[in-house]
């Protein structure tokens, strides 16, 4: 029979704190000791060096801090069954104001469709972009359907082709969540494009004078692309210029999501809302062209287009807007 070991490995010296820490009877702490082949006097030694040790304390202390927060979370999602029922409306409509906005929305982190601020325009109909920019040179993902993750791994699919290439394509039926221009792709930084964010007319309360660039994204894709659940560290307004999209939303409180979390993605992917073995429900909405989606930072979406759709997300408010830091799902 193997010996036991002189030094208690460290999972089991974890184990056992998190037993203690959460009070479990040291009688059965001793149980499971004994059971991954300690002798008796040997883990009864082991459970009372760790139950008389710092290591307890500090224990303890740290996981009353998470209680705690934990309380804090729990009010927030109180808070936000009493503004909106069952977690199930954002309100859509006119912009309200500057200041209606940073008290509703912006502070709160409340999300929001607005229908006056995205422009009803032909000019961002797929061929109409062709015909006015079918020759500039952009970059967008192709081949997402050959890989697992097509997101977080897009880098490899990065591709450079026109703009009048990318439009055929995405018109195309068959295409589908294949080939996408995304955020990343940063389109809106190639001089050929620089003349659409002049088009988009934002609020210079929201944005200053005018766009930046680098803070902007542009995303064209056919019926079927897909982004998976995530939250992103910024504010955001999603433009809906063209075509429809479905998403699906759940707030930072979610901690059903975030235990989940790998990074800003999540590792579930809904298929419908109302699965009924969700860990979280979300609130699903559908954006048309001339709506406006406010993102908060945080907030958990999916994303799914359900027509060929031309979308621009703004990220450049004249607004304190950086929330890199915001990353639970990296620290799990």
């Amino acid at each position: 029979m193997a010996s036991e070991p002189t030094v208690l490995h460290p999972r089991w010296t974890t184990w056992v704190l998190e037993n203690l820490a959460t009070d479990t009877p040291p009688g059965d702490i001793v149980e499971g000791l004994i059971a991954s082949g300690l002798s008796g006097e040997r883990a009864r030694a082991e459970v009372d060096a760790l139950a008389t040790g710092p290591a307890l304390i500090a224990a303890r202390m740290f996981l009353r801090r998470i209680d705690a927060l934990e309380q804090i979370v729990r009010l927030r999602r109180a808070h936000r069954a009493a503004q909106a029922p069952g977690h199930t409306m954002i309100t859509r409509g006119p912009f309200p104001g500057i200041e209606v906005f940073l008290a509703a929305h912006w502070v709160p982190g409340v999300p929001a469709v607005f229908t006056d601020l995205a422009p009803r325009s032909d000019q961002w109909a797929p061929r109409a972009l062709a015909e006015r920019f079918g020759e500039v040179q952009v970059e967008a993902c192709v081949g997402r359907r050959g890989v697992v993750d097509p997101d977080p791994d897009w880098q490899p699919l990065r591709r450079e082709l026109s703009l009048r290439e990318l439009i055929d394509r995405v018109m195309s039926p068959e295409t589908g969540n294949d080939i996408y221009m995304l955020a990343k792709n940063n389109a809106t930084q190639r001089a050929g494009l620089r003349p659409l964010l002049a088009e988009l007319g934002l609020p210079v309360a929201l944005f200053g004078p005018s766009l930046d660039p680098r803070r902007t994204a542009l995303w064209i894709g056919g019926a079927g692309t897909h982004t998976p659940l995530h939250h992103d560290t910024d504010n955001s307004l999603l433009c809906q210029l063209h075509g429809r999209k479905r998403v699906r939303l759940a707030p930072p409180e979610s901690l059903a999501l975030l235990a989940l979390a790998r990074g800003v993605y999540s590792r579930w992917d809904p298929v419908t809302a109302e699965d009924p073995n969700a860990p979280e429900r979300l609130i699903e909405i559908e954006v048309a062209a001339g709506d406006a989606l406010f993102i908060p930072a945080g907030w958990w979406h999916q994303v799914d287009a359900l027509t060929p759709s031309v979308t621009v997300t703004c990220l450049g408010f004249a607004l304190a807007n950086d929330f890199a830091w915001y990353r639970p799902g990296a620290v799990l």
